[in-house]
């Protein structure tokens, strides 16, 4: 899949927006660092994962808040607003990379892209993080401040079957409930629509 440039250039606009409203003017500085890499940031690295296109990461995003934002007002969370766009749009900050180089780089081997639909590979000049560990250290950084529920949401995000999370299950704030059942959803509906 590509998004055309115009649809790029939407969805980066709108990210933008919603992230000025959630974090102010602090968000400026990670853009200034992170801006094109964010926008063109892939999702994943195979395309049987969904989202292993330009663009797909910042996609993904804003479906997951708009169907966060959904599910807090049919079971009546009363989640802040402000704390679904920062976890949603920021939680997976991570696979931008570090300040230098991008964590996704193009598959150069043919073998790869044509049998296994990898169109990308971890940039092996990287330090090794979790995409969470990596998105936290990320917002530290540039000094967007996270509530104790938002930092636990996107520390757990990608699920209790990694050994740093399984301390939470059962003991999930609902703002990460809500992240997790979100995307759970986002996803299962995208392998059923193929």
């Amino acid at each position: 899949m590509k998004l055309s440039a115009e649809t790029l250039e939407k969805n980066w606009t709108t990210f933008n927006t919603l992230l000025k409203s959630a974090c102010g003017e602090k968000i400026d500085s990670l853009f200034d660092i992170f801006g094109e890499r964010i926008v063109m940031c892939p999702l994943n690295l195979k395309e049987d994962q969904g989202g292993a296109y330009p663009g797909a990461m910042v996609e993904h995003a804003l479906s997951l808040a708009m169907q966060m934002r959904k599910m807090n007002k049919s079971f009546s969370m009363e989640i802040d607003s402000f704390s679904i766009i920062k976890t949603a749009l920021l939680h997976n900050i991570g696979r931008v990379g570090d300040e230098n180089n991008s964590l996704f780089v193009n598959q150069d081997s043919d073998w790869h892209r044509e049998k296994l639909g990898q169109m990308y590979k971890y940039n092996e000049d990287i330090p090794k993080m979790s995409i969470s560990h990596r998105t936290l250290y990320i917002l530290q950084s540039f000094g967007i401040e996270l509530t104790r529920d938002e930092w636990l949401a996107i520390q757990i995000a990608h699920g209790s079957h990694f050994e740093e999370n399984r301390y939470y299950v059962n003991h999930e704030p609902s703002l990460a409930m809500l992240l997790q059942q979100s995307n759970n959803f986002i996803n299962h509906c995208s392998r059923i629509s193929k």
